[in-house]
């Protein structure tokens, strides 16, 4: 039987997806969900709303990300910024450094060690 490889995909990208909304949130202070989903896009991580959106709420239910409404100085619709919290720093520190250990381990296994 030959390997799924979109499945895989899938299920990889499930696993790193948090860690990489933290990364993207935490290099530009703030963002709405289009800018996730456009930089997303641009990383070939690309989500759809439906799927972006219900894990920005949970992350945000479980303490890591902070929602803020703006509706001064938006073009259009009031927009909702998501920021990290103490809590979402400091679980994006841990994601990365088990990150690492993963991707040092995966390099060792190709190296033959």
């Amino acid at each position: 039987m030959q390997l799924d490889l979109d499945n895989w995909r899938v299920q990889v990208k499930k696993g790193y997806l948090e860690m990489c909304l933290l990364l993207i949130i935490r290099r530009h202070k703030r963002m709405y969900g289009l800018e996730l989903l456009e930089k997303l896009d641009a990383l070939d991580l690309s989500l759809k709303e439906g799927t972006l959106y219900p894990l920005l709420n949970r992350m945000t239910d479980d303490g890591l990300l902070a929602a803020t409404w703006e509706t001064a100085n938006v073009k259009g619709h009031p927009r909702k910024f998501y920021s990290l919290t103490k809590r979402g720093t400091q679980s994006l520190n841990e994601m990365e450094d088990e990150f690492l250990k993963m991707t040092e381990l995966v390099s060792k296994l190709q190296r033959g060690i």
